[in-house]
């Protein structure tokens, strides 16, 4: 029984039963949401037996024989579900909407691959974490489409995630952008507003989340905004995306400024169903470095952040915020409201559990927000992302966060597709769900490889991992670093001696990529060959970078690949960055 989240309780035996053909039974309390889920599910279990299905909503529905029958209450607040398997009927009984719709995605993923014959069972299930969230970057090189995002709300959904956050800087049709808004390049009004509704029919809370204070540099590079950034004197360096990454802070002390981020927040707040609003506020590394040089950093941090918090909070809404600039200036983490939420991050493989202690202590209600350690590479780097997620959450059940916040960025261009960051995101939904999860287990990796990668022989898996540990070697954010000779950033610039090393790990790249094609052609495996072919060229780049060696012999097979990652870059994202990337590549390669 492949489930992820693993439920709580799971009585089962090795007998079973074929439900072809059984219809689909609502109760009068379930809504349109329960009816597209119930679309969903029939149509799957038509494509597994062949056999056509109908549904339909009655009294009594949990009385019925020879169906799958659908019982929701009308309680807010729960979550928990049963799922009772017998000769007779699949019975999915649950206090609340909610519940039900998890346990429509439990039936799901017992279908898969079972020519609808499934076992008997008796699963009782509910969420250790009451808030199970996804962050994604949409801001630093990838903006998806709508159909892209709403691929990404169906994958979540389906492993129990309740909460999306879209990570906004100039991605947004803000009027205040819209002198250097590119093509192809943002998001609407009207889009967001249909992903919304897109993430209300999936039981997903769609939190705006805006940055505010920090993250403001193409806004403030700008000549209208420019008298409102910090550092009054900036010389850019060539690596745009270091500069957007480090750069802008705005200056906090301007009363235009205030007005400014007014102006943004009240643009966007409306659009949401969601009583959150995310303002971020975080690495603010140039406060006081400019125009309030000899400031007090941590007063005048608290100051500007205030003011935001008490105009989100007229607007109806709760403030959440990263938490990182707070924990910075303890002397300040008294004055922030209880009634608002930290968000507490660490990506390091060991993570700080202290700083969520600290939180606890503090009296501020938290998420903790662990990363997929997918930025900066093509792909996620699993052996590095597991301890920081795994610590992350275990952290939090233990000190009384409210949940999980995993995030996904997209620093130096945000080159990872999101079918390659996928083992992460299932990890943190897993774990946030059921606490118990031993995510070190064969078993547990064996039920993700079989439900994600549809594998099993836990052979794409294994893949997975093997090329992260190659991108420890060379990410694409080393390189990019490296490349506009910044030698000492992450490390020691390599000595022309140590090119074959890169060679060597280049043709490890190939190697991986060659045995992800030969698995299958699929989009995900399309996506991890693609991934390993960027990581094998990026790492000849660096050993020519090294040696100055020619790679002509490269070049068709290149060309090739920029076509293929072009291709399935557009598949689920506007144009937005991609011309910078693969123009970077290329000169890297041959010129």
């Amino acid at each position: 029984m492949n489930v992820i989240p693993c439920p709580k309780m799971i009585e089962s035996d090795e007998s079973t039963v074929y439900i072809g053909g059984w219809n689909i039974v609502m109760n009068p309390l379930c809504d349109s949401r329960i009816f597209k889920a119930c679309q969903t599910l029939k149509a799957e279990l038509e494509k597994e037996t062949s056999v056509a299905s109908k549904i339909n909503k009655a009294f009594g529905a949990e009385n019925m024989t020879k169906c799958i029958s659908i019982c929701a209450g009308n309680e807010e607040n729960s979550e928990k579900y049963t799922l009772v398997c017998t000769e007779d009927a699949v019975r999915i009984s649950a206090p609340s909407l909610a519940g039900a719709f998890y346990g429509i995605q439990t039936l799901r993923q017992l279908l898969r691959s079972s020519d609808g014959r499934i076992a008997l069972c008796n699963i009782e299930d509910e969420p250790d974490m009451a808030h199970r969230g996804f962050y994604h970057d949409v801001s630093r090189g990838r903006v998806p489409t709508v159909d892209g995002v709403k691929k990404l709300i169906d994958f979540i959904a389906y492993y129990k995630m309740n909460s999306l956050q879209l990570y906004i800087e100039h991605a947004f049709d803000f009027n205040e952008y819209r002198c250097f808004l590119e093509p192809h390049g943002y998001l609407t009004a009207e889009e967001i507003l249909e992903l919304d509704d897109y993430c209300y029919e999936n039981f997903i809370d769609f939190i705006p989340s805006l940055s505010t204070f920090g993250h403001l540099y193409r806004l403030l590079e700008t000549k209208e905004y420019k008298h409102l950034c910090e550092l009054d004197e900036f010389t850019p360096d060539p690596n745009l995306w270091l500069n957007r990454m480090l750069h802008h802070t705005i200056d906090a002390s301007n009363p235009e400024s205030f007005e400014l981020i007014k102006s943004l927040i009240d643009q966007y707040i409306p659009l949401f169903r969601s009583k959150y609003f995310n303002i971020c506020c975080d690495e603010t590394f140039d406060l006081c470095n400019g125009r309030n040089k000899g400031k007090d950093k941590g007063a005048l941090y608290l100051e500007f952040t205030t003011k935001l918090i008490n105009h989100v909070s007229s607007r109806g809404k709760t403030v959440m915020m990263w938490g990182d600039i707070a924990l910075h200036h303890p002397e300040i983490l008294d004055s922030f409201p209880k009634d608002m939420i930290m968000l507490c991050w660490d990506y390091c493989d060991n993570p700080n559990i202290g700083n969520i202690e600290k939180f606890a202590q503090s009296g501020l209600p938290q998420i903790v927000c662990p990363g997929t350690s997918c930025w900066n590479h093509f792909c996620e780097v699993i052996n590095y992302a597991k301890p920081n997620i795994v610590g992350m959450i275990d952290g939090g059940v233990k000190n009384g966060a409210l949940g999980l916040l995993n995030t996904s960025w997209g620093d130096y261009g945000h080159v990872c597709s999101l079918n390659c960051t996928l083992y992460g995101i299932v990890l943190g939904a897993a774990k946030a769900w059921n606490n118990a999860t031993d995510a070190y287990s064969k078993d547990f990796d064996c039920d993700v490889s079989n439900l994600l990668y549809d594998d099993h022989t836990g052979i794409t898996l294994s893949m997975v991992k093997s090329l992260g540990d190659c991108e420890m070697k060379m990410s694409w954010g080393l390189f990019v670093q490296w490349y506009h000779g910044m030698r000492n950033y992450w490390g020691k610039m390599p000595e022309t001696e140590d090119a074959p090393e890169f060679v060597e790990n280049a043709e490890r790249c190939f190697a991986i990529a060659d045995s992800f094609r030969k698995l299958g052609s699929g989009e995900i495996l399309l996506d991890l060959s693609l991934a390993a072919e960027a990581t094998a060229y990026i790492n000849l780049a660096f050993a020519r970078l090294l040696d100055g060696r020619e790679l002509g012999e490269y070049r068709s097979n290149f060309l090739r690949w920029c076509e293929e990652y072009e291709t399935a870059w557009r598949r689920e994202n506007k144009t937005s960055e991609l011309a910078l990337i693969v123009d970077l590549m290329k000169r890297a390669m041959f010129e």
